[in-house]
């Protein structure tokens, strides 16, 4: 009786396991994080694209002249020995294993808008990932065949909503959209650009797959290469054009914080049912991503075992060429790491996650093709092909350099604890590959106790890696378990970095200039500031750097540590809730922008301050007048929130419009699609000034409200804040703070000089 031989992946198969790996998670969400950089990210796919298809270059032609199991291992240990395999095999081992796990949480994430259930508490959506790292984990027990065919299926997931939006897309895409998107945080270009290296090549992450599933193929020698090249530039053709059409069909600031950018664009396109569906297919596409990768994690283990590097219990198939007892251990280690996501930060833990696996994943890029040139020695190729292949094998490994530097210190930092406990672990195995005299004299006792030795080793390291995360996982995890915050101080020691938050279009108190640098009157007092803080703080070698912020994330970039303080922030009662203050910088306050040619009648009710028992806006006849004009504000600033309960108050249903800033209110003003136009006085009389047509325009004295503006930290940070307050009370009574204040807004009057004489606080 003979045993049927199991059924292999086709060429066209391996392909689709390949863009799934790439496709299945990183571009459903790829938009969204790209939006949060703005439009001008999606420069980035010029340096990624040729990065990526270098390094997919190099892989198959790695995979012509070394045909071995064991992909990128088997690659490096051409020129690096059993050493340098087992270092490339461990570091992609475990990639795979941290990224499975990011992945599965990514699908929660999906999964979650149809059954909230899932993600309603920390505890249910740990479990949630659990299961789904199970399903798939039993679901390739089919075998390599069962494998390809399910990824067949799930990869309509990605092509029906991405690739289908890249074609159709277009009629729908918006110029206008686009140019607003372009870049809202006023990054410069090589700025811009590279920002967005470490999201973009998180995409592509998936593209050596086809070597590692070299054994599971019909003809390696021919199917490894084509699939390599065929799934990369597939992929990078899918994410150009897609990533491009929907920042002309949803605005940048929804796109941003969207859970499901792709959803969102065809319900713009469509209707939110065909949004759902969408919804829906995106969870096929992480399903089916995942299934993918928990194939390939196997399939790395098993090749691993066959040399010696892994337990044989790795090694050991079903009848359909399943390697099932590794896919359970392996289910198990991730499991365990799955227990990290009991936490309410599931994004942090994610975008951690993703940042250790991205280094770890390129380490090996590194090493393996770094060895091309010994393979190619070895078969003896022509001058010409060993010149063409050299080149483009040095591209991209500069550029995986590249990427790991742009994947941050906290990552790198991971990544080398993790190489470092995979050396220790080689330690135990190297003697059986110290050469045949050693091998020969290696006794059973003793090969058994190496083996477990490694297996102890191996575990160990797997605990190690989850209990001393890189900084950015145990930053997380910390927020996770304690509300005490981490003080300036602490964040800038541990960092070496005092970051100052901005905004970029809030003139004159913050902007970027036509260098594309922070100025303004609150950028240049907060420098100030911040060098007289560092000096009380013993912060004097901490280097001050800038960071752009937007309303939508500043509360969460102070709470996440990524800035320290934000230079300029309405000092409300409701911001307060979120964030600490300062002493004011700024006696701040809303008035009131018109034409020139206003009615008089409509001036002289704004302009005259009401009686002490009157109502506030002087009788009826002037609640007539102001009940008939269009009154113009800034969309989710603080005179937009004042100005709502003004009109409550004295009863006015007047037509509020809002804008997207201060230049678009004075244009509103100005073509009389608003009779006035609230907000920040001084930001008024700045837009009122650059418009050009300052002559067409008033700005009338009186503040309706007194909204002080100061700068803001962490709340609770109670240190960090009073280094702040002693600096700008030295500040003020300083000589030169009477020339910096006259810079932006002109020589203070008796009322700004009396108002910073009153804020200063006294030793």
């Amino acid at each position: 009786m003979t045993t049927a031989t199991p059924k292999k992946m086709t060429m066209m198969q391996l392909t689709v396991v390949v863009a799934v790996n790439m496709m299945g998670s990183g571009i459903i969400m790829l938009p969204t994080n790209m939006a949060q950089v703005g439009a001008i990210s999606l420069l980035s796919w010029i340096v990624t694209a040729l990065g990526s298809m270098a390094i997919a270059y190099g892989f198959a032609q790695a995979g012509i002249f070394n045909q071995r199991p064991g992909g990128m291992a088997a690659y490096a240990e051409d020129a690096y020995g059993k050493g340098g395999y087992f270092v490339t095999f461990l570091l992609y081992f475990f990639s795979l294993a941290i990224g499975n796990v990011a992945i599965a949480i990514s699908a929660v994430g999906y999964l979650a808008g149809f059954f909230p259930a899932m993600s309603a508490t920390p505890i249910a959506t740990c479990l949630s990932v659990i299961g789904l790292i199970w399903l798939t984990t039993v679901a390739n027990f089919g075998g390599p065949s069962i494998t390809g065919k399910l990824g067949q299926v799930t990869v309509w997931g990605v092509i029906i909503p991405v690739a289908g939006l890249s074609i159709i897309g277009w009629f729908w895409f918006k110029s206008d959209v686009f140019m607003q998107a372009w870049n809202p945080k006023g990054l410069k270009l090589l700025e811009g650009m590279g920002s967005s290296i470490a999201l973009t090549l998180w995409a592509f992450l998936g593209m050596e797959s086809a070597a590692q599933n070299s054994d599971a193929v019909e003809n390696p020698k021919r199917d490894v290469p084509l699939a390599c090249m065929f799934g990369t530039l597939g992929a990078a053709v899918v994410y150009v054009l897609s990533t491009t059409v929907i920042q002309g069909i949803v605005p940048n600031a929804e796109l941003a914080k969207s859970t499901g950018p792709f959803a969102a664009a065809y319900a713009q396109m469509f209707n939110p049912t065909i949004g759902s569906i969408i919804m829906g297919l995106a969870v096929l596409a992480c399903l089916g991503s995942l299934l993918g990768w928990q194939f390939t994690i196997a399939q790395t283990a098993k090749s691993a075992a066959a040399e010696r590097l892994f337990p044989s219990v790795f090694s050991k198939e079903n009848r359909l060429g399943a390697p099932v007892a590794g896919m359970v251990i392996m289910g198990i280690v991730q499991t365990g790491m799955a227990l990290s996501t009991i936490s309410p930060t599931l994004s942090e833990q994610f975008s951690a996650l993703v940042n250790l696996a991205v280094v770890t994943n390129v380490i090996p890029y590194i090493i393996s093709l770094s060895a091309l040139a010994v393979m190619m020695k070895a078969a003896k190729v022509s001058d010409a092909v060993f010149k063409r292949n050299m080149v483009i094998s040095v591209i991209a490994t500069l550029y995986s350099t590249y990427a790991i530097f742009a994947s941050g210190k906290d990552a790198v930092l991971g990544g080398m604890i993790v190489i470092a406990l995979t050396y220790i672990l080689y330690g135990f195995l190297a003697p059986r590959f110290s050469g045949a005299a050693a091998e020969a004299t290696l006794r059973p006792s003793a090969r058994a106790a190496g083996a477990a030795a490694a297996a102890v080793a191996l575990a160990l390291g797997f605990a190690l890696a989850m209990l001393l995360p890189s900084p950015a996982i145990a930053q997380g995890a910390s927020r996770a378990q304690s509300a005490a915050p981490v003080s300036l101080v602490d964040s800038a020691k541990r960092s070496g970095k005092l970051a100052l938050g901005y905004y970029t279009n809030a003139r004159p108190f913050s902007y970027n200039d036509e260098t594309g640098k922070p100025a303004g009157y609150a950028v240049e007092l907060c420098q100030k500031a911040a060098e007289l803080a560092k000096q009380a703080l013993g912060l004097v070698p901490v280097e001050v750097v800038w960071t752009p912020v937007t309303r939508e994330n500043r509360v969460a970039m102070l709470r996440d540590g990524k800035i320290q303080v934000l230079c300029g922030e309405p000092a409300t009662l409701s911001a307060r809730r979120d964030m600490a203050f300062s002493i004011p910088v700024f006696q701040g306050g809303i008035a009131a922008l018109l034409r020139g040619d206003a009615p008089a009648a409509l001036t002289k009710a704004l302009a005259e301050r009401p009686g002490p028992a009157g109502p506030l806006w002087r009788g009826t006849p002037t609640q007539q007048l102001l009940q008939a004009q269009t009154l113009a504000v800034v969309a989710d600033s603080v005179a937009e929130k004042q100005l709502a309960e003004r009109l409550a108050k004295v009863q006015l249903t007047a037509k509020v419009v809002t804008v997207k800033d201060f230049a678009a209110g004075v244009q509103a003003v100005l073509e009389r699609k608003a009779s006035v136009f609230f907000g920040e006085r001084s930001m008024l009389l700045d837009a009122a000034k650059r418009s050009g047509k300052a002559g067409d325009l008033t700005v009338l004295e009186r503040r309706f409200t007194i909204a002080p503006v100061a700068f803001a930290l962490r709340r609770g940070d109670e240190d960090g804040r009073l280094g702040i307050d002693r600096a700008l009370s030295r500040i003020y009574v300083m000589p030169e703070f009477r020339a910096m204040y006259a810079k932006w807004f002109g020589d203070p009057d008796e009322s700004a000089a009396a108002f910073f004489r009153a804020v200063v606080l006294p030793e």
